[in-house]
């Protein structure tokens, strides 16, 4: 019969082969000391059966396999078809490897039979990592070229420019043919990869040939499509498609929100045609009363000019339900609709002058649609967005989106454990100048010490203000010189106390020194000017970062920040192709339209930087709507001999920018922050956290010697100083340290000691292992256990088991306290029968 607590183990039930590219670079790390521990002294069938217990010894096939038909009965279908949506998931982000001799099988080009040599040396070149970044740096360079395009460039600039095109051209071409030639084109066409790319080459050698030719006005519609030539950049960045892919999936769900939308604003657009149908005109003279006065001239006192009357109407209206849906699509993104209700509430009616708050009752249909559509139903799509994401991440790192609690606690436990490392322990220093310093820094006063000057520096640097008198500023700056010199002490106590090597291997450390570095350099050219002075204490600002190191709290939230960088680095990526791809297609588009109001020396796509800024003022919907209106400027307003007119593309241009990337895109950065909080959340919920796993880290240094093993006499002491579930505590009893003894199957190390990580796995793997659908996760948390513990499937011998040691002891320890009682009643019997 087991003991309590323990579980069936499920890691010998399958034994997939070792790949390293399937293995997630977390939890391939591994301990060398424990590695070498565990040789003789791993799991097997009977791990958590101890031999005293009548379990079996030794790896028997099978012994530990989880009966899945039994305890899966009937999800099988549902996890069959979980499984089919993640081999659609990495069919898109190029997961699912194929073999070389499936990649090369079947003829290519009709001549080139399988396996020929030719076609060997080529795959050989293809999938070396070097071709991949060569590929990648020339999409760089094909997108810096694009850039540099304009509408007024130096003839001499284009010419290069053409030439450096012809040349990338080439290239692609080139690694277009050689994958057809290697995999046939058949099997090249298949991937969407693939697909993407040679829909590129074939539109630039297109364009190419009828420029060759002097189809000028074809060349001018195949321009537009070089804007889809960084889409190449998905094809080499699996993260990318990932992030595209969670998106491609969340258009189903999205179209279910644009028709509510839809709905809603049809709606509301019909309401505003019936209400607000031609009100919306005003004439330039505010002193006339209805359309047909507004003739002639009259005197204009702002100017000082006697000018015509001009009978105008707004551009945001409700004329008819075309320019109704605008008008509500521009307010739902909360940008300049003031405007817009303004004109609403003066309305007075067809062909008559506004009076100022003539229809207050017009805030309603305005209060109406704002709270429905632009707080309730726009927000759905974040939601869907969220939903989406972290199901597709989910499928993407386990694929299964069904695991339990139980299950993603034993995964992200198993990714903790072997990712931690135990605190070095520094022995004390044998040259003598060094053993005063490194008692200084040792001491448990030093710290806090610090810690205290590092809030005195920041609270005096914060304490200045513009017209400060002199004096204070000569105190403030005799303080911020004390605490640097403090600053510079700590740096050089801990270099001598511990060398530089040392001292370097810590990332506070680099961090101190490098402000230090700061420190001294502001000293160093305080007599230079003082902006650049400004510039180097800035660095000295960012000192007080160091405090996040004891505060807890703060802590948690940027280690939720720092998880979120990679799938941050991945939706910006995606995000600024986009900003690339609308760029270029402005420029091309509205380089040559004459500024207007909005679209001015600061706002424009006259050049392709600005183009850049004027699209990000767009994306946070700053008066987005003013410039779509200048861009679709049309006579008399422009000269379309000159070319300086708009284009009605300007209405499809900016709103496919706001839907997808201010609605959709920028929303996938609050999903990642959400997703990784609400991880963050579940962890401390869970029966272990990695928060424990960090206690058993501090409480182990206690024990340690600094080679990052334990006196196995120790282990008693120290899972009684770990709280329950992964310790005992304090107070527990003799007969629960027995039991918990039994169930931890601890190897030692050759010398008798007890190692820190195999430990700890033990300890977690008691309270948290549980069965894990077969899948990806399964597979690499199996590799990896293994890789950490390479001998982990053998039996551990009593000669090197902890547990045994502890119940020999325990044994022994019974043994002379019963020995020494019966010793002491025979002399109190023999005592007693003298006298």
């Amino acid at each position: 019969q087991l003991p309590a607590g323990d579980a069936i183990s499920p890691l010998a039930s399958h034994k997939p082969a070792l790949h390293a590219k399937d293995v997630d670079g977390e939890l391939d790390r591994s301990d060398s000391d424990d590695a070498s521990s565990s040789c003789s002294s791993g799991l097997s069938s009977g791990t958590m059966t101890p031999s005293g217990y009548g379990g079996q010894s030794g790896l028997t096939s099978g012994a530990m396999t989880p009966n899945w038909g039994t305890r899966f009965e009937g999800l099988e279908s549902m996890v069959g078809s979980r499984r089919n949506s993640f081999s659609a998931v990495k069919g898109l982000v190029g997961g699912g490897h194929r073999s070389r001799d499936d990649e090369l099988s079947g003829p290519s080009c009709l001549c080139i039979p399988e396996h020929h040599r030719l076609r060997e040396d080529l795959y050989d070149i293809i999938s070396h990592w070097s071709f991949d970044y060569a590929m990648f740096a020339l999409i760089f360079v094909s997108c810096v070229m694009m850039a540099m395009e304009g509408p007024d460039m130096d003839p001499q600039l284009q010419s290069t420019l053409e030439t450096v095109d012809l040349g990338l051209a080439a290239c692609f071409t080139v690694e277009c043919v050689l994958k057809i030639v290697t995999f046939s084109f058949t099997r090249y066409i298949k991937a969407r990869t693939n697909q993407l790319d040679f829909f590129i080459v074939v539109t630039t050698l297109m364009e190419m040939a009828l420029a060759y030719v002097g189809g000028l006005k074809a060349v001018r519609s195949l321009r537009i499509l070089r804007a889809i030539r960084p889409l190449r950049a998905l094809t080499k960045s699996s993260g990318m498609r990932l992030v595209l892919k969670s998106v491609a999936l969340s258009i189903g769900a999205m179209v279910n929100v644009s028709v509510v939308m839809l709905m809603f604003f049809v709606i509301f657009g019909i309401l505003g045609v019936q209400v607000f149908a031609g009100r919306f005109f005003r004439c330039s003279d505010p002193s006339v009363e209805f359309r047909y006065q507004c003739e002639g001239s009259y005197y204009d006192a702002f100017s000082g000019d006697v000018v015509e009357r001009q009978w105008t109407n707004a551009y945001l209206n409700f004329d008819n339900l075309f320019r109704a849906l605008i008008s509500l699509f521009v307010m739902s993104t909360l940008d300049g609709y003031g405007q817009l209700m303004f004109d609403a509430l003066d309305s007075v009616g067809v062909d008559k002058q506004p009076k100022q708050d003539n229809n207050p009752a017009a805030f309603i249909f305005f209060v109406a649609f704002i709270v429905l559509c632009a707080f309730s139903l726009l927000n759905l799509y974040v939601g869907v967005i969220f939903y989406q994401f972290s199901r597709i991440r989910m499928l993407s790192q386990t694929s299964s989106i069904d695991l339990t609690e139980e299950q993603k606690e034993w995964a992200e436990m198993c990714k903790t454990v072997l990712r931690i490392e135990p605190h070095k322990i520094l022995p004390p220093p044998r040259q003598y100048f060094r053993k005063a310093p490194f008692a200084i820094i040792s001491h448990r006063f030093f710290d806090p010490f610090i810690m205290a000057c590092i809030v005195g520096n920041v609270m005096v640097m914060a304490s200045g203000w513009y017209g400060e008198p002199g004096y204070w500023t000569k105190t403030k700056d005799d303080i911020n010189l004390a605490f640097t010199a403090v600053f510079i002490v700590e740096a050089v106590l801990k270099i001598v106390a511990l060398e530089f090597k040392e001292y370097w291997r810590s990332s506070w450390n680099r961090f101190d020194f490098i402000i230090v570095l700061g420190s001294i350099a502001d000293l160093s050219f305080s007599f230079l000017s003082a902006s650049f002075v400004r510039i180097i204490r800035l660095f000295r600002i960012s000192r007080m970062f160091r405090l996040i190191k004891s505060l807890k709290g703060v802590n948690s939230l940027l280690e939720t920040l720092m998880v979120s960088l990679p799938a941050f680095w991945n939706v910006g990526a995606l995000v600024l192709l986009l900003f690339f791809i609308y760029s270029y297609v402005g420029v091309l588009t509205f380089g040559t339209t004459i500024r207007g109001v909005s679209l001015n020396e600061h706002a424009n796509f006259e050049s392709f930087q600005v183009a850049m800024l004027t699209l990000f003022r767009v994306a946070t919907n700053d008066e987005w709507a003013g410039l779509m209106k200048d861009c679709a400027v049309q006579p008399p307003a422009c000269d379309m001999k000159a070319g300086n007119c708009g284009s009605w593309g300007s209405y499809p241009f900016f709103i496919s920018f706001v839907i997808i990337v201010s609605m959709i895109l920028l929303n996938l950065f609050t999903a990642v922050i959400i997703e990784n909080f609400e991880n963050m959340q579940e962890h401390e919920e869970w029966k272990l956290s990695p928060n424990v796993v960090e206690e058993y880290v501090d409480i182990f240094k206690g024990f340690d010697d600094g080679s990052g093993t334990i006196s196995a006499m120790d282990m008693d002491s120290l899972i009684r100083h770990i709280r329950p579930p992964l310790g005992v505590g304090a107070k527990a009893s003799k007969v629960l340290v027995l039991h918990f003894i039994k169930s931890l199957h601890v190897p030692l190390t050759v010398d008798g000691r007890v190692p820190f990580r195999r430990t700890v796995f033990e300890l977690v793997r008691r309270v948290s292992e549980c069965d894990m659908p077969p899948g990806e996760m399964r597979d690499r948390i199996e590799i990896s256990i293994r890789r950490a513990f390479p001998c982990i499937w053998e039996p551990v011998p009593d000669e090197r088991s902890w547990a045994a040691l502890m119940c020999i002891i325990r044994v022994q320890r019974h043994w002379r306290l019963v020995s020494a009682n019966r010793k002491r009643r025979k002399d109190q019997a023999a005592r007693g029968k003298f006298a």
